[in-house]
């Protein structure tokens, strides 16, 4: 983000803290589509995203007072959608286990051919469909962090702060889930082309 789109950003963020409703909708205009894409990688589900998205934009608002405004804004949105993600993959859990109904009608761009996210691009191919399968079996927590990793190409050090974990967590998690992965995908995919 430029200096003047950030000026911008700041602009309406002072104005939604002074009460200004509009400035607020114009922020959310500005980051839902960038928001939806990366809670729909976590749960899968068009109508759970929209209503994770719903619930990313409530916290914004109540917690905007918290923004910090030395630092750019969109990596302290994003932390709060990837944790309200998380946080409802979890509640989910506890009712019923994911079920592969979820990862019906996704026709939103998923950003895996040669690499883990070109495959992510190859929409409506059988290696895309068992990815989905496969991603939807392993653990919410270790899911995440190998689609920060793949799929939204976050080092090390922006997975460890957006999810508020030690990088050890994040090395482990990511080492999980490209073994389940391998497991789950046994036959259709090579094993270099999940590694990250």
């Amino acid at each position: 983000m430029g200096t003047n789109d950030e000026k911008t950003v700041l602009k309406y963020i002072r104005k939604s803290l002074s009460g200004d409703a509009k400035a607020f909708e114009w922020l959310i205009d500005k980051y839902k589509k960038r928001i939806y894409f990366s809670i729909f990688q976590i749960v899968m589900n068009h109508d759970d995203t929209d209503d994770v998205l719903q619930e990313t934009f409530i916290k914004a608002y109540t917690k905007l007072h918290t923004y910090d405004e030395r630092y750019p804004f969109y990596p302290w949105l994003y932390r709060i959608a990837i944790n309200t993600s998380i946080n409802h993959q979890k509640k989910k859990a506890r009712t019923r286990a994911l079920s592969l109904d979820d990862l019906e009608g996704n026709n939103h761009q998923l950003d895996v051919s040669e690499s883990p996210r070109q495959l992510f691009e190859s929409e409506g191919s059988e290696l895309l469909r068992k990815l989905k399968e496969a991603l939807a079996k392993i653990p919410t927590e270790q899911r995440t962090v190998f689609l920060l990793r793949v799929r939204e190409q976050l080092s090390y050090q922006e997975i460890s702060d957006a999810l508020e974990i030690s990088i050890g967590t994040v090395m482990s998690r990511l080492s999980r889930a490209r073994d389940k992965l391998r497991t789950h995908l046994q036959g259709y995919l090579k094993t270099k082309d999940i590694e990250v």
